[in-house]
């Protein structure tokens, strides 16, 4: 079985995680502060890599995924996990309500 090529983006990331919290260990508030500005940097890469292979999908296909996997209950997880679904949604018309009446 091939050993599958480790994501750079990954990588980095995990890296600054142990930067950062090894920073904290020491008090060392700047080298904190400067691992998660980095991470923030880093999840909008992430986020920019993801939407360009989510957007290969056809939306009739994101219909259907939506409608099969995703309850009411669950839409506003959906749209809190990234831009793309927040969007996504929207597209397809979907609703984020919060029901208080159970």
């Amino acid at each position: 079985k091939a050993k599958e090529e480790e994501d750079p983006l990954v990588r980095r990331r995990e890296e600054l995680v142990v930067a950062a919290k090894e920073a904290r260990s020491r008090e060392d508030a700047r080298a904190e502060r400067v691992a998660k500005k980095e991470l923030v940097t880093l999840c909008d890469d992430f986020e920019a890599k993801n939407e360009k292979l989510f957007r290969r999908l056809l939306p009739e296909l994101w219909l259907k995924i939506v409608d099969e996997n995703v309850q009411q209950n669950d839409l506003l997880a959906l749209a809190m996990t990234c831009r793309f679904f927040r969007e996504k949604q929207k597209d397809l018309g979907k609703k984020v309500e919060t029901n208080l009446n159970y």
